[in-house]
């Protein structure tokens, strides 16, 4: 049997320690720490957590926020592994936050084309940290 991700984030089949199916993104974000923000790439995420690609090291069991877009989302580094981490939400997604991460793996070309225009147009109004 498949097992595919909806929108509803079913669980899945007990297999490790996964209980909910995880869109597969590749998207950059930002961690912000209690004085420190580093850029991280969403490799994957369910509703309960993420698993993320970081270039500078974290303490397990470290609480922060993944910003993502205007999504803010407070959790915790549950695992390391070389230059990946496991990252637990404290809340759980809501189901419009899931949808608009299936938009953009679904949408991948247009969602890059939206970052890249936005860019550019904060550029252009004196925006941002450019």
């Amino acid at each position: 049997m498949i097992w595919r991700m909806g929108i509803h984030s079913h669980p899945r089949p007990a297999q490790g320690h996964r209980q909910f199916n995880r869109l597969q993104l590749g998207v950059p974000a930002t961690l912000v720490l209690t004085h420190d923000s580093r850029p991280c790439l969403i490799d994957d995420i369910s509703c309960t957590g993420a698993r993320l690609r970081i270039q500078q090291p974290l303490a397990e069991r470290q609480s922060l926020v993944l910003s993502f877009h205007e999504l803010k989302l407070f959790g915790t580094v549950m695992w390391l592994r070389g230059g990946e981490c496991g990252l637990r939400f404290d809340q759980p997604l809501d189901l419009e936050d899931m949808q608009g991460m299936l938009w953009i793996k679904e949408n991948r070309a247009m969602y890059d084309r939206i970052c890249q225009t936005g860019h550019a147009s904060d550029w252009a109004e004196g925006l941002g940290d450019y």
